[in-house]
């Protein structure tokens, strides 16, 4: 119904206008008449067609085509530095391929397809960038796979620019790694060189307050208190042995009834021999005097005679002492032993050790006592130097261990190159091509006879035309 609305106002003007009428209806089947008509219209067309692809065949240069394949591998890096009584410091970089927003091969394709890529490389070939054209890149779907080509007025032209492009395109990819590896070790030397300074500052405050304290560090002030508590362990362990044996010289010196002065004496003049006749004589002097006193009266001759002997020997006795002990003579006689046994003789001489020991322990003690001072005194004062040293050691500590550890990822950083700018090898090299890629002569025969198909059946439809419109404006309306 909508053709034979369409077709109506034509049948109108067919009526009115038979001649301009026929133009768009046509004419009958078997009018031959129209035939030189469609021969031209034939004609025309057919020129028109076969003139370019004419052209083209005979007139386009020949043109080669040399192809280079490129991958890039897809797996990470990692890598980790211990530092002994530091730190660690690790680096990772994940696999280009792991994000789904940014694909190095596209970054890549448009890398060989950029100006400075094509001006370099046209400059190398000495050409313009017009000359050498732009490369077709071709992306693997699914793969990590670059196919390129260019193109070229011979196999060894094409390939000349093929490999030239590649060099210049692996070249690129440096400078940027370059660059980026530059800049952020640009950017990592402020935080180094903070972190340098604060490791220089407390080092100097550490050096300061060593001087200034004399301790090394905290473990010398734990040091310190530890042999401040071994001498006063000691000097208790002193007093007390120093306690026991002054017992233990007083009871002897008790039950000897002589000090330990005047047993140290004892011994001493007993161990002359010639104070030994001395006594020796003084004791027979006291038993005469004795024997005589009992058999006569005070004033008689013997009794006389053996008290002024007894004097001349307790005289010369002393006498003798007195050289013996240096002018320090005994003046009673009752403090001598004149013949002592030998155990009395053996108890004086413990009795004289028990003293000298005393006096040992007695000087022991007073010399722990002033170390023991000395050293709370010492403590006192550097107890709170030994705190500031050890809070400044642990702030020194973890500053160089922060140091260290940007130091060692500034390092770990420069060996991952690829973090950026994955790895890039050449799977093919540019090939040599073999024959010409382009013209194509069979491919251009056969779009010319497809037009000229095509021209045929359109002259067809036109020179059927009329049977079909008249058959489409006698159908009754539905």
């Amino acid at each position: 119904m909508q053709l034979l609305r369409f077709f109506k106002p034509w049948h109108l003007v067919a009526r009115h206008f038979p001649s301009s009428a026929r133009v768009f209806r046509g004419g009958r089947l078997a009018d031959f008449g129209r035939l030189p008509r469609y021969l031209v219209l034939f004609g025309i067309a057919a020129f028109a067609i076969w003139t370019p692809i004419s052209a083209y065949v005979r007139l386009t240069p020949p043109s080669y085509t040399s192809e280079v394949s490129l991958i890039l591998p897809g797996s990470g890096a990692q890598a980790s530095v211990n530092l002994a009584e530091l730190g660690q410091a690790s680096s990772s970089a994940a696999s280009a391929f792991s994000s789904s927003r940014i694909s190095p091969t596209q970054t890549y394709k448009r890398l060989l397809a950029a100006n400075r890529t094509l001006a370099r490389t046209a400059s190398n070939l000495g050409m313009t960038q017009e000359a050498l054209g732009s490369p077709r890149i071709e992306l693997v779907d699914e793969t990590s796979l670059i196919h390129f080509s260019m193109k070229g007025g011979s196999p060894e032209e094409a390939r000349l620019r093929a490999t030239e492009l590649l060099h210049v395109f692996l070249d690129e990819i440096d400078i940027l790694r370059s660059d980026e590896m530059r800049n952020r070790e640009a950017s990592a030397q402020g935080a180094i060189a903070e972190y340098e300074a604060a490791v220089a500052s407390l080092r100097t405050q550490i050096a300061d307050l060593q001087l200034q304290s004399g301790l090394v560090s905290f473990s010398h002030y734990e040091e310190l208190v530890r042999e401040r508590d071994m001498l006063d362990v000691k000097l208790a362990e002193v007093e007390a042995e120093r306690r026991a044996k002054d017992a233990q010289a007083f009871d002897l010196s008790r039950k000897l009834g002589l000090t330990a002065d005047l047993a140290a004496k004892n011994l001493r003049l007993h161990a002359d021999p010639e104070f030994q006749e001395l006594a020796k004589t003084l004791s027979e002097n006291r038993a005469k005097l004795a024997v005589a006193q009992g058999r006569f009266g005070p004033r008689h001759p013997q009794v006389t005679s053996a008290v002024q002997k007894l004097s001349g020997a307790e005289a010369q006795l002393r006498a003798r002492s007195a050289i013996l002990l240096g002018g320090d003579a005994m003046t009673n006689s009752s403090a001598f032993d004149l013949a002592p046994d030998p155990a009395r003789a053996a108890l004086l001489a413990d009795l004289v050790t028990l003293a000298g020991l005393c006096d040992h322990l007695a000087s022991s003690e007073a010399t722990l006592a002033a170390q023991l001072t000395d050293a709370n005194s010492r403590l006192a004062v550097i107890a709170p130097q030994a705190a500031e040293l050890d809070d400044l050691s642990r702030d020194y500590q973890v500053a160089e261990t922060v140091f260290s550890s940007a130091l060692a990822r500034v390092d770990t950083t420069k060996a991952d190159v690829y973090a950026s700018y994955p790895l890039v090898q050449v799977l093919a090299d540019a090939s040599l091509p073999q024959k010409p890629t382009s013209p194509k002569p069979l491919i251009a025969i056969a779009a010319g006879i497809a037009a000229t198909l095509m021209i045929l059946m359109g002259l067809a439809l036109a020179w059927v035309r009329r049977p079909l419109i008249d058959k489409l404006l006698t159908r009754p309306a539905a």
